[in-house]
């Protein structure tokens, strides 16, 4: 497994990435007319129309992340494949991810592939288009970074998912450094007029989980201590309440480093389907639309999250009961009133302050088993702000420490798409969804055997229509 895990990072760094800031950030910059639509030959000649095209280009993570129009979003990939969430719907694709059944005919992973490398290609538009737009060369720096995050994300999402994938650039590293150097890029925004432009600490942040993944621990841990160093208590802090992180009347808090944004009540839709998706009824979809049960909490992770109590406050703010008889979990994370079936103002958070305090934690206890006592702090952050005792450093090795950090990482970050690629990350995929599956006996009919993975599953297959019309893709092993 680890062994995979290696060639898994190996592919990292083939791919570019760096920071990307929206041109406006109201949630209105999100209604707007696809460019890249429009005869290129005939467009991208000024700056309204190449910011405009940048914009676009950011829009397409809303198609990515899960949009009704869109693809499903990146749930499948990072919930309900792990022990975390299942399909009550096993229509639309998505029973194949949590039994491990997927096929490269899957519909689900076509709809990602097909929009990930939509975004990609709007990034290039932009890219290939700027240097002749009669803009100050502050503008073509801060559109270029933006636009090179973009694709760099798509391109992070789907090395995450298929392994190895045709790629435009080589220089993922080099793309965020560039970025961190770009003076243009700020370290924060007005919260009233630019609401979600990407800052300095989003870069970073990425940038260490980049490290992280391709198991570079003393540079991820360099790079988080600066980020923690240089930003901890303004901009990015802990909120001192967790449920007021999701609550779409507190979108872009200072614990939200980067979010995926959506605005419900427009035309055409720009609203996330979030709150309808993840819902069994309509009564947990906010009364609006249908639930149409996509992504429901396990077991499992219920038990996780109750174990340490009532005083954890994260119990109580991460989900809702629904049923007696037959009874259902459903996350609080995506709760809204939509303004229409799949029209929600739900964003979706892809890196929160949280985050970066654990992921700090795992590459300085991954870095030297020495370094328990210095790791735990940042454990204990996240701990007492949910209410919770202080771990006690000399309770612990690098191994023991390894799994609190892990199972913190599920508590803390349920259902907000990092369970699987946490696992993955880490080499644990493998034994504990197949301890999972074989604790609660899950079988895909009730005469099949309890479903088992092996290191084949750990990436996705590539969609055939794609290997059909574009001879450089292979499929992956075992499909």
């Amino acid at each position: 497994m680890k062994s995979l895990n290696k060639k898994i990072i190996t592919v990292f760094i083939l791919c570019s990435i760096t920071a990307f800031i929206i041109t406006s950030c109201s949630k209105s910059f999100i209604d707007l007319t696809d460019p890249t639509k429009i005869v290129t030959s005939a467009y991208y000649n000024d700056s309204a129309s190449m910011a405009t095209a940048v914009v676009a280009a950011y829009s397409s993570l809303q198609d990515v992340y899960g949009k009704s129009s869109g693809s499903r979003g990146i749930f499948p990939y990072g919930e309900i494949v792990s022990d975390n969430s299942y399909a009550l719907v096993d229509g639309a694709s998505l029973g194949d991810f949590e039994y491990f059944t997927i096929t490269s005919g899957n519909t689900v992973l076509q709809s990602s592939w097909t929009y990930m490398y939509r975004g990609i290609a709007r990034c290039n538009i932009v890219l290939s288009r700027m240097s002749n737009v009669p803009v100050s060369d502050a503008t073509k720096s801060r559109w270029g970074s933006e636009v090179k995050f973009i694709r760099a994300l798509m391109y992070f999402n789907m090395v995450r998912i298929w392994g190895a994938v045709p790629l435009v650039t080589k220089q993922i590293e080099k793309d965020l450094t560039d970025a961190e150097a770009d003076a243009n890029i700020p370290v924060t925004y007005s919260a009233t007029t630019n609401l979600g432009r990407v800052t300095k600490p989003a870069v970073k942040g990425l940038l260490a989980k980049v490290y992280l993944t391709e198991q570079k621990y003393t540079d991820a841990a360099n790079k988080l201590k600066e980020f923690i160093t240089t930003y901890d208590g303004a901009p990015c802090t802990l909120l001192s309440t967790y449920s007021n992180i999701f609550l779409t009347t507190n979108e872009m808090n200072s614990e939200i480093i980067f979010a995926v944004r959506y605005s419900k009540g427009n035309t055409p839709t720009t609203g996330s389907p979030f709150s309808n998706y993840f819902a069994v009824n309509s009564a947990t979809a906010g009364g609006v639309g249908t639930g149409y049960q996509y992504n429901s909490m396990r077991k499992d992770l219920i038990d996780t999250l109750t174990a340490n109590g009532a005083a954890d406050t994260r119990v109580a703010a991460s989900y809702v009961q629904s049923g007696t008889s037959n009874i259902f979990y459903v996350t609080k994370k995506y709760t809204d009133v939509p303004a229409a079936d799949l029209d929600a103002d739900c964003d979706w958070i892809v890196l929160r302050y949280a985050d970066v305090l654990l992921m700090y934690a795992e590459a300085l206890n991954e870095q030297s088993a020495s370094n328990v006592a210095t790791a735990i702090p940042y454990v204990n952050r996240v701990r007492t702000r949910a209410g919770l005792a202080a771990l006690n450093a000399a309770s612990y090795n690098q191994a023991t420490l390894r799994l609190a950090i892990e199972k913190e990482r599920r508590i803390e970050l349920n259902m907000e798409g990092h369970r699987w690629f946490d696992l993955v990350r880490t080499g644990r995929a493998i034994d504990v969804m197949n301890n999972h599956f074989t604790k609660y006996a899950i079988r895909l009919t009730s005469t099949s055997p309890i479903v088992q993975i092996d290191s084949h599953n750990l990436l996705f297959p590539v969609p055939i229509s794609e290997i059909n019309t574009n001879p450089i893709l292979t499929q992956n092993p075992g499909y």
